[in-house]
């Protein structure tokens, strides 16, 4: 088992280690946050038929031309079509007009659509009284992209664009990896939760409301949480139990060198794999990783500064690699520093901060409390900024690489 290393080789180990899960066909009702295991085509031409983009009046330019206020074009209008399904597709002959609505099929015969807020109508006669080009106002069958074109990847997590853009495409399921059943396992004899008279020693339990919470804003519905007394075979039954029911399991608390962390123990009593404890981070040191019969084992420290910390950069690169992401995260973007920070000769610093954009740049600006054991800097905290480590500091207005907390 590896120890104290850096993240970039903590994320490699994950990438060697963790393998997607199956693929299941789902309707695009549950396909949200889903990742695609197929890439994804249009089943038909978009437009599939050509279109009217404004309310007006279907034409030939042709009979437009040369037309003027003092000598306008004259048109017999012969019909109307609205938007939806035909019995028939219509058809105009020289001289002749329909009325047509946004999104309407246009009339064989026709080019371009006079706008209806330039028509000039009189009974069954339309006046035209400028030229009206080709292909005014008209959307032409697969002008946007032909049938067959790759709409989604394959490793592309879906959000509501994608769905909508599926949808117009006459795609009606896809090709998804199966979501994740994550159990979540908090420890500690000291925890008890919210609402209840705190004892001496005692603490209110933050890990499960914040793992669960994280987890299903992220769009995870398969989520389970246990909190667990400081016991050795209780651990190793109920650990044994969630890698048997879960694709993933985390846990918060019991992964450092105590006499009563017994996460460590109970994992190598049933089995699991050591991967690697200990990286070199700041917050959340004391990260192990292991795996049981394929299934990722997670173990947070129980901190919730440091529990935060792992769940946006190691739970959010593991549940992307078991879900065959293209580009599993966290994704890291660039900024500018608000106030200068110090790095670690030791270790890499993940500091929580806010990020705002002004004048035309996102800054970063560090919250107060970063102790790993602080949590209420959490209710501000909008992303994670990452300390290089090193020597020396990292001064304001500097560019440092950031990755969003959800």
């Amino acid at each position: 088992m590896k120890q104290l290393i850096p993240v970039d080789e903590a994320f490699r180990l994950y990438e060697q280690e963790v393998v997607p899960l199956p693929a299941e066909e789902v309707g695009l009702g549950e396909a949200l946050h889903r990742v695609l295991a197929e890439e994804v085509r249009s089943s038909v031409d978009l437009p599939p038929f050509p279109q009217s983009a404004m309310d007006g009046y279907a034409l030939r330019s042709g009979d437009t031309q040369g037309a003027t206020r003092e000598r306008p074009a004259r048109l017999r209008l012969v019909g109307e079509v609205p938007a939806g399904a035909l019995a028939a597709i219509p058809r105009i002959r020289p001289g002749e007009a329909v009325r047509i609505f946004t999104g309407g099929h246009i009339p064989e015969g026709a080019d371009a659509v006079l706008r209806q807020e330039d028509a000039r109508v009189e009974g069954d006669r339309l006046w035209v009284t400028e030229p009206v080009p080709e292909g005014r106002d008209l959307r032409r069958r697969g002008e946007e992209l032909p049938a067959g074109t790759v709409l989604a990847p394959r490793g592309e997590r879906l959000g509501a664009g994608h769905l909508g853009a599926l949808a117009v495409a006459g795609v009606a399921s896809v090709r998804v990896r199966r979501e994740p059943r994550i159990r979540v396992l908090t420890t500690g004899d000291e925890v008890v939760p919210p609402g209840r008279p705190l004892r001496p020693g005692q603490v209110y339990d933050a890990n499960a409301p914040l793992i669960v919470g994280w987890l299903r804003g992220r769009g995870y519905a398969h989520v389970t949480a246990e909190h667990l007394p400081d016991d050795l075979g209780r651990t190793a039954d109920e650990l044994a139990r969630a890698l048997e029911e879960g694709d993933l399991v985390i846990t918060a608390g019991g992964v450092s060198v105590g006499e009563r962390d017994f996460i460590l123990k109970a994992a190598r009593h049933i089995g699991v794999k050591p991967v690697f404890w200990k990286v070199r981070q700041q917050p959340g040191k004391p990260l192990f990783f292991g795996i049981f019969d394929g299934k990722p084992l997670l173990g947070l420290p129980g901190n919730p500064g440091s529990a935060f910390v792992c769940l946006v950069t190691h739970v959010r690169r593991v549940l992307d690699l078991l879900e065959g992401c293209a580009e599993p995260g966290p994704r890291f973007y660039e900024g500018v520093l608000k106030e200068p920070l110090e790095k670690s000769p030791e270790r890499e610093r993940w500091i929580r901060a806010r990020w705002v954009v002004r004048d035309g740049a996102i800054r970063l600006e560090p919250l107060s409390r970063q102790r790993s054991h602080m949590i209420s800097n959490l209710v501000g905290c909008t992303a994670l900024l990452w300390v290089p480590q090193g020597e020396g500091v990292l001064r304001m207005d500097e560019r440092c690489r950031w990755t969003p907390c959800l």
